[in-house]
């Protein structure tokens, strides 16, 4: 856990700001989305004019957090975001890769903060005058920016609680995951006493899949291997599996944790293609340090959870990542706990 001083740190380094843009990484799932939102609102509250940005369309399956902030499209605006910006926030990532789109920019950007929990931290915001927030015990980005809040005396109204929650439960699988301690438990619970409604959530993101993303989830689990002797679950979504079902890449969200069920394997690994690059989501159970084998194909992200962007033929990337992750478990990485 952070010191106090950290957050102050935080909160002074905010107080210099009137325009900040806002960003995370591609592809943002619950908890950045979370982040981005509760701090837009926290931030317009106290009295600058905060600006978020993102790589791909808001994901509908968040819709109901979308009113914490307006979603700009750096394709569209991101020159103009840039130009206008006085200070640039990076939440739930400092992974190069990850931001791609923006590195040119974040390169000459004005003053940079980032708040980030991910083991993966690659050497952005490391001028004068910009500042690092890392915290690898955390179960989340909105975590952080919970116990920031309450340590500034920052009230969470109904939407930021929401925001914030919806982050928390997310990356920790609604509660079920490693990551799961008695520090997340504490702040969830301030945050549905603050008006966060956990089963409206969870229906929300759980119980509302369009009848593609069923329907792809077959096709993913149709085409399971088992590899280390059953100790590696490999899965795998094509190009065309997108076209026969009618789905597209932002119903992919989670659906590596379909294999965790099953009893004997320590880690899956799920290969989505898409148009340039092949996707390789990274999971463990127990033992298999994901991030350490995502790094070493230009990935990263935590022990338990971590993904990769790969260029190259699905015939090339596929027997490779396989292999990679056989050696590992094969090294140790996969005995029982």
């Amino acid at each position: 856990m952070l010191a106090e001083s950290d957050y102050h740190n935080i909160t002074a380094w905010l107080a210099a700001c009137h325009r900040p843009l806002l960003m995370s990484h591609r592809r943002p799932d619950g908890d950045a989305l979370g982040a981005l939102g509760a701090l837009s609102l926290i931030l317009s509250q106290r009295g600058p004019e905060p600006q978020v940005a993102l790589f791909e369309p808001f994901p509908p399956r968040y819709a109901w957090i979308q009113d914490t902030a307006v979603w700009h499209s750096w394709a569209e605006r991101g020159q103009k975001l840039a130009a206008e910006c006085d200070a640039v926030v990076l939440l739930d990532t400092c992974a190069a890769a990850q931001l791609e789109p923006a590195l040119d920019f974040l390169a000459r950007a004005p003053r940079t903060l980032v708040i980030d929990h991910h083991a993966t931290c690659d050497p952005l915001a490391t001028r004068p005058g910009d500042l690092r927030v890392f915290d690898k015990t955390a179960s989340a980005t909105c975590l952080m920016i919970a116990e920031w809040a309450g340590l500034t005396s920052i009230r969470a109204d109904r939407r930021i609680a929401t925001a914030l929650l919806t982050g928390i439960a997310t990356d920790c699988g609604w509660f079920r995951f490693s990551n799961t301690d008695a520090r997340t438990l504490r702040v969830a619970a301030e945050l549905l006493e603050s008006g966060a409604a956990a089963e409206r959530i969870y229906d929300a993101i759980y119980q509302r899949d369009p009848p593609e993303r069923l329907r792809l989830i077959a096709r993913m689990l149709a085409s399971l291997e088992l590899h280390a002797g059953g100790k590696l679950a490999a899965l795998y979504i094509r190009r065309g599996d997108f076209a026969a079902t009618g789905s597209d890449g932002r119903m992919t969200e989670d659906l590596v944790n379909e294999a965790g069920r099953l009893g004997g394997t320590e880690a899956t690994l799920l290969f989505t293609e898409e148009p340039d690059v092949i996707r390789v989501n990274f999971r463990s159970k127990r033992t298999l340090d994901v991030s350490a084998l995502a790094a070493r194909f230009g990935g990263g992200g935590h022990p338990r959870a971590a993904g990769a962007r790969l260029r190259g033929t699905w015939d090339e990337v596929v027997p490779r990542v396989i292999a990679a992750a056989v050696a590992a478990l094969n090294e140790g990485g996969g005995s029982s706990a």
